[in-house]
């Protein structure tokens, strides 16, 4: 089977963030955590396609643009990376806001405001846009909270971590320094990732 995909790449601080802006299948209009769910069943082949080597990357990070079924929404996006299929990305959403607004995909139905539908719930975005490009974007995620604290985990190379699960969209780690981790100091970029991938 051939399939076609219209893709928009661009970067957001760097990481790589594409913007699939055709191509991506027909989904029913539901709320956008029922089409991911639909997505992630019946189409991850087209976020393996997409996002994993040779044509992706394992930090890329991409969006794939849907009506809103929210009526206080302007669109509604599914995330696709490496990982799976994220129920929101910070970084993600800034670049497909950006190429969004620049390549004319999206209207706002405020001016200098966009409400966005993800399966993780509703972000608002302001963004300044004084002419043919995007200056800015201002985000304002779904609510942040402490999920669970003192977890012990082990981690290769390291041994037992304690650290706290703190959930923004997505869950995410905080490791604070203890006696089996000192801190980032001293590490690259990349053992950075690697020691990530161990902890997650």
């Amino acid at each position: 089977m051939r399939r076609s995909f219209f893709c928009i790449d661009s970067h957001t601080c760097g990481n790589p963030v594409r913007l699939v802006a055709g191509g991506g299948p027909l989904l029913p209009h539901a709320p956008i955590a029922e089409r991911r769910e639909l997505f992630m069943r019946d189409h991850d082949w087209i976020r393996q396609a997409l996002m994993f080597e040779p044509r992706g990357h394992d930090i890329m990070s991409g969006a794939i643009i849907y009506p809103a079924y929210r009526e206080d929404c302007d669109f509604a996006v599914i995330f696709i990376e490496v990982s799976g299929c994220l129920p929101m990305c910070g970084a993600g959403t800034i670049g497909l806001v950006t190429a969004a607004l620049e390549e004319g995909l999206v209207t706002p139905r405020v001016p200098d405001r966009l409400s966005i539908e993800t399966p993780a719930g509703r972000v608002d975005i302001r963004y300044e846009k004084p002419g043919e490009f995007v200056d800015s974007v201002l985000m304002f995620n779904v609510a942040s909270y402490l999920h669970a604290a003192d977890v012990a985990v082990d981690v290769t190379g390291l041994g037992r971590l304690v650290v706290d699960i703190a959930y923004g969209g997505n869950f995410y780690a905080v490791v604070e320094p203890q006696e089996s981790w000192r801190g980032l100091d001293g590490l690259s970029a990349s053992d950075i990732v690697d020691l990530s991938r161990s902890l997650r």
